[in-house]
């Protein structure tokens, strides 16, 4: 894995976990793909209110990061699609307490 974080977080892993996900939108991101392969087109409709400018960004990032990936097919019209990677399941399954933890705190 290529985390931008690890540099600055290497002595706090708490840090380098949080700051994966931390930006607006990425955990949403991660959370929309755990259900699925999708088109960016498909991603903006699961995501209402995200711009194609934040968007983008936060796909970029998280495909740099190693936790999603991205497949150009060569095909008219163009085809990408964006999935888990087995950093970003992994990544998901450690995060999944903290979720739990969230919807017990804010009475879901």
């Amino acid at each position: 894995m290529k985390y931008s974080y690890r540099t600055r977080s290497a002595d706090c892993p708490y840090e380098l976990a949080m700051g994966l996900v931390s930006k607006r939108w990425k955990a949403r991101v991660l959370d929309v793909l755990s259900r699925g392969t999708l088109r960016y087109g498909d991603l903006k409709d699961a995501l209402s209110g995200v711009s194609d400018k934040v968007l983008s960004a936060a796909l970029d990032e998280l495909t740099r990061d190693g936790l999603i990936s991205r497949t150009a097919f060569a095909e008219i019209p163009p085809r990408v699609e964006y999935a888990l990677t087995p950093q970003g399941e992994g990544l998901l399954a450690a995060m999944e307490p903290l979720r739990q933890w969230a919807e017990r705190e804010n009475g879901r």
